[in-house]
C-alpha cells in the first residue's frame, strides 16, 4: 500500500514549514552538487555558499548523505508538480498513459543535477531511487489524480493507482539508468519505448478503463 502523507519540512507545499536558513542551504547544496558533483561536494562547501556556518547545518543534517536525501526529496517533489502541471494545461492527444512517462522521462533528463546524477554516479543514482522509492511514488500518485480526467482516479480505485506509480518509477529507471540497443534520449523515442514496453506493463484495471 502507499505511504501515507505527511507534512515535511521538505515539502515546497508547506512553505511556512521549510524556514529560511534550510531553504538557503538545500539552495546552495543543489549548486555546488550541479558543479561539482555530489560525491565532490563537502558540508563546509555548501555552508560556505549559503552563508551560514557549518554548525548551523549540522543542526538540520546529521551528515552529507542526510542533506542529499533532502535535496532530492524536495526536487521530487518540484519535477512531480512539473509533471502534472505540463500534462494538465496541455490535455495531450495521445495515450495520457505514454505522455505521462514521457514527460517524467524528458523533465528528469532537464534537471541539472538529476540529469548529472544519472550519467557520472548511475550507483548512487540507483540508491537514491531505494532510498525514495515510497516517497517518489507517492509523488506520482499525487501527480497522477491531477492529470487524470475528473473522477477517473475514483474510478479505477486507489490500488490501481499506486500500481500505476509503481510501474512508472520502475519503467522510468530503466530507461534512464540501463543500457539499451535504442536509444532513449528524445520524445519521440521515449514515447516510442513507452508503447512498447511502458503500455502492457500497465494494470488491468486500467487497461480495461483506458483515460
Amino acid at each position: 500500500m502507499p505511504e501515507a502523507a505527511t507534512p515535511s519540512i521538505l515539502d515546497p507545499s508547506t512553505p511556512s514549514i521549510l524556514d529560511p536558513s534550510t531553504q538557503s542551504i538545500l539552495d546552495a547544496a543543489l549548486v555546488e552538487f550541479d558543479r561539482h558533483g555530489i560525491r565532490r561536494v563537502a558540508l563546509e562547501d555548501v555552508a560556505r555558499r549559503a552563508g551560514v556556518s557549518r554548525t548551523t547545518i549540522y543542526r538540520r543534517f546529521a551528515n552529507k548523505d542526510d542533506l542529499v536525501s533532502a535535496v532530492t526529496d524536495r526536487e521530487n517533489a518540484r519535477l512531480f508538480a512539473d509533471i502534472a502541471e505540463e500534462l494538465r494545461s496541455q490535455r495531450p492527444e495521445s495515450n495520457y498513459y505514454v505522455e505521462a512517462f514521457t514527460s517524467a522521462i524528458l523533465l528528469t533528463r532537464r534537471h541539472r543535477v538529476f540529469n548529472r546524477m544519472i550519467t557520472d554516479e548511475p550507483a548512487l543514482t540507483l540508491e537514491l531511487a531505494r532510498r525514495h522509492y515510497g516517497a517518489a511514488v507517492q509523488r506520482i500518485e499525487d501527480a497522477l489524480r491531477v492529470i487524470f480526467p475528473p473522477g477517473f482516479a475514483a474510478r479505477i480505485g486507489a490500488p490501481a493507482v499506486h500500481e500505476l506509480a509503481d510501474t512508472v518509477w520502475r519503467y522510468a529507471m530503466m530507461a534512464l539508468l540501463l543500457p539499451s540497443a535504442e536509444p532513449i534520449e528524445t520524445a519521440e523515442q521515449t514515447r516510442a519505448f513507452a508503447t512498447r514496453y511502458f503500455l502492457p506493463s500497465l494494470p488491468q484495471a486500467l487497461r480495461a478503463l483506458p483515460v
